[in-house]
């Protein structure tokens, strides 16, 4: 392809940028169209990183060895560090503008606790509170990182109204951004009355589970229990990480799906007793 522009530099840059973001896959064969267009589509290649897969992993450390941290702090805003990754703990200290954060960890990550406590500008958080802290006595969302948080998904199991559930909810009450919540498989009627009537900010609660049989065994439950509350929502998503991905690069995910489903509620659409949340 002639490197010469053939467009005014913003014009080409909207062009490409736009093409990278709708379509990362195409994104290596961008980098090499001409020196300009790798300057401005090479960050875009790291706006969302996975570190749950070897190549990419691999990949990201012969990175880390040979960019700037400035550059990661520039590129990176969309962070899932998988149970194999090794380079996404390391990235964190430079991508303190990160907006979305998942994680799959063994219990006690005292360093990734630590590097993201400061941070201030994430959205979305993805993950187990009881691996974080190394344990349910130790879980506290009475931190900076949590201020700012609009999307939380927490993969523990809440399937008691024990202690820990109460410490859970109670902060959970007290979080100033929170929007949306996502709890994951069996969570008691009660569990669920007390967030939606104390989250007074909370628009849509989503209970998530990978099996549709359970799933609709759940509803009926709930149904029968009289809950009623169009903010409830009951999905079934058997490719998380792949839902994950999708939402990070601005694509429909299950969040978005269920802000969707409880519209159509509200506006009488459906009906506001309908919980389970079809695939999309």
């Amino acid at each position: 392809m002639k490197s010469d522009p053939a467009f005014p530099a913003e014009l080409e840059r909207e062009i490409f940028e736009t093409t990278a973001v709708l379509y990362p896959s195409t994104i290596p064969a961008l980098l090499l169209v001409a020196r300009r267009i790798f300057v401005w589509i090479e960050p875009l290649l790291y706006r969302v990183i996975r570190t749950d897969v070897e190549e990419i992993d691999f990949a990201l450390q012969h990175a880390r060895e040979t960019k700037p941290a400035s550059f990661f702090h520039r590129s990176v805003r969309h962070l899932y560090i998988g149970s194999r990754g090794f380079t996404g703990p390391s990235l964190l200290p430079v991508c303190p503008d990160i907006l979305s954060l998942a994680y799959i960890s063994p219990r006690g990550q005292p360093a990734l606790l630590e590097a993201v406590q400061g941070f201030r500008n994430i959205r979305r958080w993805s993950g187990s509170l009881v691996d974080l802290f190394d344990g349910s006595d130790a879980v506290s969302l009475n931190l900076p990182v949590f201020e700012t948080v609009t999307h939380l998904d927490v993969f523990d199991d809440i399937d008691v109204f024990n202690q820990y559930t109460i410490q859970l909810c109670a902060s959970l009450t007290a979080l100033p951004a929170l929007t949306h919540l996502c709890l994951n498989k069996k969570v008691p009627s009660q569990i669920i009355r007390s967030l939606l009537s104390d989250c007074s900010r909370l628009q849509v609660f989503v209970i998530m589970w990978s099996s549709r049989v359970l799933a609709e065994a759940m509803v009926e439950r709930h149904r029968k229990a009289g809950l009623e509350d169009p903010r409830f929502v009951v999905a079934v998503c058997d490719d998380y990480w792949a839902d994950w991905e999708v939402g990070a690069r601005g694509g429909v995910d299950f969040w978005a799906a269920a802000e969707a489903f409880v519209a159509r509620k509200r506006s009488r659409e459906i009906e506001g007793s309908r919980y389970l949340l079809e695939d999309w």
